[in-house]
């Protein structure tokens, strides 16, 4: 019976630790993938040159101006949702199988001084053959998602010389059309290499960094080192991981985004490609896009290791002490601003979604031809265009607003950062989007509001003592300010009107999308029906 109990109870300890490890891992990967994606997207690219020169990008730092130019900030988060499902799988797939691993070789024997001992730390060789396993096994459910990712990152040169950004469906279709199910692991070895050697190099380069500075101040137990110091062994880690074997891992970007059997000749190996990529760029070839991989591993490998850690140590032993844990978290005034920041893009979101989500199945089941699943599509690209635009909005102004104050002298806002971080914000999310016609429709919202506002604000007198409410541009008994209280509204609703309806009949293409259609439903096509049914029903 005994032993049933302490099947039991390891059975369970083995599963709560697996849990911890995808949970813990998962979050720490998507944590830190967020700090490096604007730096691989730059590396893919740089790494992903067509073969003729001059080369396209001088270098990371030309590479990323340009690629700003050409798409925009959010342009280069673009297939950042690839990548957040591959650091979670990958990080969590590490962690759990490194762990495994270490009690594996705990209870193997190889060892004999640690069996029965888990709380005694394995030899540095035994922490590599761990790190070298965890990598081989992640490498299998790494490659596709990374296949995906580099193909989303390196935009399409159309014959025009135009270029068009993938989407992730037509990319994970196109993969499987041409190369099969068998095409998702296309750059498998290398990705093998890299997660290898590289396994080893970051776990051993963050256990040996804890080693030395251990022996430095006399640290007994990796608990007791402070925050700094893992995070700075997290940043070794870092860049031995992408330093060591950074040659696999520009070999593989090659073979995943390029036709390679136009570069080889033949078969598309690992050995072909990175023998051609040698013959035709050499060793520095190799590591092009090294610096800006390994400046990246830095802040992400160093959030990574500690998120991780400190989520293990948080662990709630039950479900009340998980939601007592987390409000002690979410109430500790030291986190307030970064929670305000999470608030902020949870608010955007729902509020956009709220707000266009009906309009949008208005005025698109009733206002636009074509197939039910066409229809949902519309009103769920609408939907989600508003909502990521009042987040992300949202999140660039409060920490730009928090930036400003944390940097002011004062130590508190000013007057004017409201209007610096909103033209940040404006100019982030939505200067770059004139094309997009949800953006645009959000931004004339805000202007007639903003131009009423300003109106009022001018007629409106100072409070004395107070600061007042208005401006006071015009003197509270003036008979200017008086005629313009009592004819502005009627002015400025009948000019608009007179301005719309002249530039609609006049000149409609400057008219935005969606009221012109709207004009043209009510007053163009009410002018033409050719029986009963065209006239009280449908528009000719």
């Amino acid at each position: 019976m005994a032993e049933v109990e302490t099947s039991a109870t390891l059975d369970h300890s083995q599963g709560t630790e697996a849990l911890k490890d995808v949970v813990c891992g998962s979050a720490a990967g998507i944590v830190g993938k967020y700090f490096e994606y604007p730096f691989d997207t730059i590396k893919v690219r740089l790494q992903s040159q067509p073969n003729h020169l001059p080369l396209k990008y001088t270098g990371p730092w030309d590479c990323f101006k340009k690629s700003l130019k050409q798409d925009g900030f959010l342009g280069i988060y673009r297939g950042i949702s690839a990548p957040l499902v591959g650091a979670a799988v990958e990080t969590s797939c590490l962690f759990f199988s490194y762990r495994l691993l270490g009690d594996a070789l705990r209870t193997s024997g190889y060892y004999p001084g640690l069996r029965g001992h888990s709380e005694k730390e394995l030899p540095f060789g035994g922490l590599l053959a761990c790190g070298m396993g965890a990598g081989a096994f992640t490498s299998l459910f790494l490659t596709p998602i990374e296949l995906v990712k580099c193909k989303m990152q390196v935009p399409l040169e159309a014959p025009n010389g135009a270029m068009a950004s993938p989407r992730i469906r037509n990319v994970i279709a196109d993969i499987y059309v041409h190369q099969g199910l068998k095409g998702y692991w296309n750059g498998q070895l290398g990705t093998l290499i890299r997660e290898t050697g590289g396994g080893a190099a970051w776990f051993g380069g963050y256990e040996a960094t804890k080693m030395g500075f251990k022996n430095l101040y006399g640290t007994v137990n990796d608990d007791d080192l402070p925050v700094w110091q893992r995070m700075l062994s997290g940043s070794m880690a870092g860049m031995l991981y992408n330093f060591t074997f950074y040659p696999a891992d520009t070999v593989k970007s090659r073979m995943q985004t390029e036709d390679v059997k136009q570069l080889t000749g033949r078969k598309p190996t690992f050995s072909a490609v990175f023998a051609a990529h040698w013959k035709q760029h050499g060793l520095r070839g190799m590591y092009r896009g090294c610096g800006i991989t390994c400046a990246r591993s830095i802040p992400s490998s160093a959030f990574i290791f500690t998120v991780y850690e400190e989520l293990k140590k948080r662990w709630p032993a039950n479900a009340r002490a998980s939601r007592k844990s987390l409000e002690s978290i979410i109430l500790n005034p030291q986190y307030h601003d970064v929670l305000a920041l999470v608030k902020g893009i949870r608010n955007g979101i729902v509020y956009g979604t709220k707000v266009r989500f009906p309009h949008a199945l208005v005025m698109i089941f009733l206002f636009r031809s074509g197939s039910l699943r066409s229809k949902c599509w519309l009103v769920f690209k609408a939907t989600r265009q508003h909502a990521r635009n009042l987040g992300f909005f949202a999140l660039t102004y409060k920490a730009t607003m928090l930036f400003l104050k944390h940097t002011s002298p004062e130590g508190k806002e000013r007057r004017y950062d409201a209007f610096l971080a909103g033209l940040l914000g404006g100019y982030t999310v939505f200067g770059r989007t004139i094309g997009n016609s949800v953006s645009q429709q959000i931004v004339i919202y805000v202007f007639a509001r903003v131009a009423l506002a300003l109106a009022k604000l001018a007629v409106q007198p100072r409070t004395p003592g107070s600061g007042g409410v208005g401006w006071g541009v015009l003197e509270e008994r003036s008979k200017l300010r008086n005629a313009l209280v009592k004819n502005g509204w009627v002015g400025f609703a009948s000019l608009s009107w007179a301005m719309v309806m002249y530039v609609w009949r006049w000149h409609p293409e400057a008219v935005q999308p969606s009221l012109r259609s709207s004009m043209n439903y009510i007053y163009g096509q009410s002018d033409d029906w050719d029986s009963l049914r065209t006239f009280i029903w449908h528009n000719k």
